[in-house]
């Protein structure tokens, strides 16, 4: 299991208990500690140019479409990103998490 300063694994006392990340939107991520803070800094950046518009509706919906099995259909809207972050050698690896927002385990590859 991945662990994070201050997680303390004798804490986890029942079955099924985990330490992990949070899932908004319905997505996970790879990505490297660099590459977290050139992908924030292009995020504020987006946000800043193309004021009420949200990042993935404006740029990482057409590039998941990339990865559909069926680009063609309309409910097929990819699963997968291997994102290059603009005009930086850094990439985030994006996927759907499968079951929506939540919290999901994490484990060290």
């Amino acid at each position: 299991m991945a662990l994070k300063d201050g997680d303390d694994i004798s804490k986890l006392v029942n079955d099924g208990d985990y330490f992990g990340f949070p899932v908004d939107a319905g997505l996970g991520g790879f990505f490297d500690y660099r590459s977290g803070i050139e992908y924030n800094n292009f995020s504020r950046w987006f946000e800043k140019e193309h004021p009420g518009e949200n990042i993935y509706d404006g740029l990482l919906e057409k590039e998941f479409k990339k990865s559909a099995l069926e680009p063609n259909n309309p409910n097929d809207c990819g699963d997968w990103l291997n994102f290059t972050i603009p005009n930086t050698d850094f990439n985030v690896t994006m996927f759907q998490s499968g079951y929506g927002d939540g919290h999901y385990p994490a484990y060290w590859g």
